[in-house]
C-alpha cells in the first residue's frame, strides 16, 4: 500500500508539473500570437496608407487628364479662330488687290 501512495503522489506531482508546463506553454503561445499580431497591424496600417495614397494619385491623374482635355479644347478653339482670322485676312488682301 505505501508503494501505491508513493506512485499516486508521484503521478499527482507529475500531473501538476505537466499542467504548469502546459499553462506556461499556453502563455508563451498567447504572447507570440500577440507579438505576431502587432506586425500584421502595422502591415495593415501601411497597406491602408498606401491605398489612400494610390487613390489620391488616381484622383490627381484624373484631374490632370481633365485639365489636359480642357486645354486641348481651348487650343483647338484658338487654332480655329486663328484659321478664320487668316482666311479673313486673305480675303481682305484679295479685295484690296482687286480694287
Amino acid at each position: 500500500m505505501p508503494e501505491d501512495l508513493d506512485s499516486t503522489g508521484e503521478m499527482a506531482a507529475s500531473l501538476a508539473r505537466l499542467r504548469r508546463l502546459s499553462d506556461e506553454r499556453q502563455a508563451d503561445l498567447q504572447r507570440l500570437e500577440h507579438a505576431a499580431d502587432l506586425p500584421d497591424d502595422a502591415v495593415q496600417r501601411r497597406t491602408a496608407a498606401l491605398n489612400v495614397r494610390d487613390d489620391a494619385l488616381v484622383r490627381r491623374a484624373d484631374a490632370a487628364d481633365r485639365r489636359d482635355h480642357a486645354q486641348a479644347q481651348r487650343e483647338t478653339a484658338l487654332d480655329d479662330r486663328q484659321a478664320a482670322l487668316d482666311q479673313q485676312a486673305r480675303l481682305l488682301d484679295r479685295r484690296e488687290n482687286e480694287a
